[in-house]
């Protein structure tokens, strides 16, 4: 099919027709263009930036520019990792292309420069068709920072009025994960009546009831713990912990699910002990939910990755899969409350996952492509101190 030119590219075309007068009217009609682009990029209240295939700014919008601290540089291009360094290591800017190559990115993160503040990115490749050719070349990074500083420190509260108003979905199917075990002890409890008042009672038989009646009421108490988990964030009880020690424990959980999928776990410590502060039974929580998706995501036979390294201010691990991966326009939605693609999921895993993560003052990163995979990435700080959010409300 014959590509339409656009009436850019027609003009362009005919530059050597030009002569010096519509030449001249051409280059001024090309720059009022670009003034009024500029003019709109910079009412736009996200933040901006292009980079090219070398990771040097080309671009960046006034709100760009003042999130990453970005002085009009008359010199020319700069480096993203030399100005903004904490969003391009979370972009992977810093380093060679690793594992899967990601379609878009979307990650929300902590930066301390210019100012301390909490950020959103999404960054989606630029690329272009070759002229006479039909393989697409990529030429740059297109980069819309959010700052979303105020609605993390409403998040709490925004969290807490959604499942009120969604509590109703899960305790549905609590109560139907309570019948079971209930019936079980109430027929046990009319064997037991049974026994007791019968002239002829029999020892075992009041003990196998009572055995089960037991198991039971364990079972229970298992379920409403899970659900109370989900509704109510709890302080976390911060002790110097390693994370290889929760990754293990938490693989040996999954151990059945592994198994019956014949999927092989792949560790790559690249710390040998990688401790931080934390609460262990919340970040079990964490492998748990992120590995359990992983594990769903994939077909049998295949393989999960964990790695772990660090970085200046942040001991990270990546959960690699190979699975479905995400589509772009679901990924912003990963973490929204009651928002799940599974058809027995309740939606309030991830959310739980981003809860912890918050708490831990550590980020979380998802970088996926459909049908190539999803890389999670679990970023924790390396010192106790925690950073907090901007007291001041005039956060422009």
């Amino acid at each position: 099919m014959k590509t339409s030119k656009s009436p850019l590219d027609k003009v362009l075309g005919k530059l050597d027709d030009l002569d010096e007068v519509n030449l001249g009217i051409l280059v001024q009609r090309l720059a009022r263009e670009r003034k009024l682009l500029e003019t709109v990029f910079d009412v736009i209240r996200d933040g901006i930036l292009v980079l090219d295939d070398t990771g040097m700014i080309s671009y960046a919008n006034i709100q760009g520019k003042r999130l990453i601290g970005l002085k009009d540089n008359p010199t020319g291009q700069i480096s993203l990792l030399r100005v903004a360094p904490e969003i391009a290591c979370a972009l992977g800017l810093d380093q060679g292309n690793e594992g899967m190559q990601a379609e878009v990115i979307v990650r929300e993160m902590e930066i301390s420069y210019p100012e301390l503040r909490y950020i959103r990115l999404y960054a989606v490749p630029i690329e272009e068709t070759v002229m006479n050719k039909s393989q697409n070349m990529k030429i740059g990074l297109a980069i819309i920072i959010t700052d979303i500083t105020q609605d993390k420190v409403s998040l709490d509260q925004r969290i807490e009025s959604e499942k009120v108003s969604s509590i109703m979905d899960l305790a549905a199917g609590v109560a139907h994960e309570l019948g079971n075990p209930l019936n079980s002890i109430n027929i046990h409890l009319q064997v037991l009546k049974r026994n007791f008042t019968s002239e002829k009672n029999n020892p075992e038989k009041t003990k196998k009831s009572l055995t089960t009646c037991i198991n039971e009421v364990e079972r229970l108490d298992g379920i409403i713990a899970h659900f109370l988990k989900a509704i109510r964030p709890q302080t976390p009880d911060f002790k110097k912990i390693n994370l290889l020690k929760i990754i293990e424990e938490t693989v040996h959980l999954k151990k059945d699910e592994l198994s019956a999928k014949e999927i092989n776990i792949s560790m790559e410590a690249g710390v040998r002990e990688p401790i931080i502060n934390g609460d262990f039974e919340q970040l079990k929580q964490v492998f748990f939910n992120v590995i359990g998706n992983a594990i769903d995501a994939i077909s049998c036979n295949s393989e999960i990755r964990i790695l772990t390294g660090r970085e200046d201010r942040f001991v990270f691990v990546k959960i690699i899969d190979h699975g479905s991966g995400i589509n772009k326009e679901d990924l912003s939605k990963v973490f929204e409350p009651y928002y799940t693609t599974k058809k027995s999921g309740h939606g309030i895993g991830m959310m739980i996952v981003h809860r912890i993560m918050r708490d831990h003052g550590g980020e979380i990163g998802i970088d996926s492509k459909p049908d190539a995979g999803t890389i999670v990435t679990l970023r924790f700080p390396r010192s106790s101190s925690r950073g907090r959010l901007l007291e001041s409300s005039n956060t422009v």
